[in-house]
């Protein structure tokens, strides 16, 4: 039914749900009698040609699908790792980058519909190795170290500015906000793959805040990257009490999470600057 409806049907699904079939596919391949068979599905889709969609969902999927059976492990997620770059560095859907606009001739009142391999990855990381795997579990790290490679964020950085018609100020926020970066109270380690995409993240948002629609529309990203969304307060109980949750105060940004070990030599000292500022701007 899945195998149908990604290569079939998938003109009737919204992209969210065509990668979320895909990455259901990969999941569901652990159970097959023969593990060959979940090496087989990775390699049955990708190419030059490939839907980013089902492509980045299936390769994904198969990899975090938590079987200790996959053959070749290693080997494949160097494969992924290496389509994924090959992705942003052609589809990603940043026209800065692409130096086309892959979503063009698609309606515009399409929901839940990704620009390009960017936000397709930006979801699934978001949705499956956020919750699924620890930061500095191999896959994460693949794909993180894949980001890196693809030169995208580094890119951009190297800009001035971007024209006033340029939907950089909104896909790169969107995207830093899904990464999967660990909550402060999980007590996860940091991986240098991901320590390395969340520089390249800060130096953006330091870069261009001020350009983005409002100075507050930086803030979902920032209170990812200082580790303070998400999954944060999972660890309280139903009987957590109102005066056992710390409140966001600026001084507290600044004094505590600025200042946090786990982001020790990951967070600008300039940006610490500005962080209170964003998380707590009015405009």
């Amino acid at each position: 039914m899945l195998t149908s409806i990604i290569e079939e049907r998938k003109h009737l699904l919204n992209d969210r749900v065509l990668v979320n079939c895909a990455m259901a596919l990969g999941f569901l391949s652990a159970y097959s009698s023969d593990p060959l068979q979940m090496k087989d599905l990775f390699h049955a889709y990708g190419g030059a040609q490939s839907d980013f969609r089902v492509d980045l969902g299936v390769k994904l999927g198969v990899l975090v699908n938590g079987s200790a059976k996959l053959p070749e492990a290693d080997s494949l997620r160097r494969e992924a790792a290496d389509q994924i770059v090959h992705l942003l560095k052609t589809r990603s859907g940043v026209v800065e980058i692409d130096g086309k606009d892959i979503k063009e001739g698609r309606p515009d009142e399409e929901i839940f519909r990704f620009d390009g391999a960017l936000g397709a990855l930006a979801h699934v990381m978001d949705a499956f190795l956020r919750r699924l795997c620890k930061s500095d579990a191999a896959q994460d790290r693949a794909v993180l170290k894949a980001i890196t490679d693809s030169g995208l964020l580094q890119a951009l950085n190297e800009e001035e500015d971007f024209s006033a018609m340029s939907e950089v100020y909104q896909q790169i926020p969107a995207f830093i906000t899904q990464l999967p970066v660990p909550a402060m109270d999980s007590k996860q380690a940091i991986s240098e793959e991901l320590a390395q995409v969340m520089r390249d993240s800060f130096a953006f948002l330091h870069k261009f805040y001020l350009d983005f629609d409002s100075k507050s529309s930086a803030r979902p990203a920032l209170l990812n990257l200082l580790q303070l969304t998400h999954n944060n307060l999972l660890d309280l109980g139903v009987s957590t009490t109102a005066d056992q949750v710390t409140p966001l105060s600026p001084q507290f940004i600044r004094e505590v999470v600025c200042e946090a070990p786990s982001l020790a030599c990951v967070i600008p000292q300039d940006m610490k600057m500005v962080c209170a500022d964003i998380v707590f701007a009015q405009d």
